[in-house]
């Protein structure tokens, strides 16, 4: 992400288009590697990574460090910074998708799985 963006601008409507494609192709990865999440229900079960479910971390991620309860109400800096951290925790892992570009963002809105 272009760490030269204004700090204070309301995330655009390409990072968020870029985020919902982000979470769909991590949420593949995971799933690939055997990575699945752990939730509580009335036990430990695992379920399969989604794209809502990945999203779901990431908005966990700015609420605790920014106090933001929705993707909506991040900066574009946040953003940046909220991939970034996501991307570092996921490296220990072995696992990186990279933030989608323009042109893969483009594709994939055309081409819909």
């Amino acid at each position: 992400m272009d760490s030269t963006e204004n700090q204070t601008s309301k995330r655009t409507n390409q990072q968020n288009r870029s985020l919902h494609l982000w979470c769909e192709m991590l949420a593949q990865e995971l799933t690939f590697a055997g990575i699945s999440q752990r939730v509580l229900l009335q036990a430990v079960n695992e379920v399969d990574n989604s794209a809502e479910s990945v999203k779901s971390v990431f908005r966990a991620l700015g609420k605790a460090k920014y106090l933001k309860s929705s993707t909506s109400e991040l900066t574009t800096k946040e953003m940046s910074d909220i991939y970034d951290e996501f991307n570092r925790n996921l490296a220990k892992i072995g696992i990186h998708v990279e933030w989608p570009s323009e042109e893969q963002l483009n594709f994939y809105e055309a081409n819909p799985s």
